[in-house]
């Protein structure tokens, strides 16, 4: 009887702990995702505006995530007086295709806002 009960307590206690270890790891996954994400955006906001331009990075600072940075025009053009670019960083596992996190920003050139 007592292995009977130790049965039917120990199976669904199993699978408990499995689920926690899986979402512990897509956590930590995520987490690591966000932060590089955040670091290249912050890498961004720190380039003068002719320097922005698309680029990737596999294998991002010797972690397993690669890095894409996709820059467009949201308004004029490299020789416009003023313009405005949208900045995309995603983050994916490298050789991966899901995209884990992304952040989008814009960044203009001569342009005032206000009076």
């Amino acid at each position: 009887m007592t292995i009977v009960v130790l049965g039917i307590v120990a199976v669904p206690l199993s699978l408990l702990i499995s689920q926690h270890v899986e979402s512990v790891i897509q956590s930590e996954d995520l987490s690591m995702a966000r932060q590089f994400v955040r670091l290249e955006m912050e890498k961004v906001n720190n380039l003068p505006y002719a320097n922005i331009v698309s680029a990737t990075a596999s294998q991002y600072k010797g972690y397993n995530y690669d890095v894409t940075r996709a820059v467009t025009f949201a308004q004029g053009t490299n020789a416009s007086q003023e313009s405005l670019k949208k900045i995309t960083v995603s983050v994916a596992r490298s050789g991966g295709s899901d995209v884990l996190t992304s952040l989008v920003t814009y960044i203009a050139k001569n342009i005032n806002y206000g009076l």
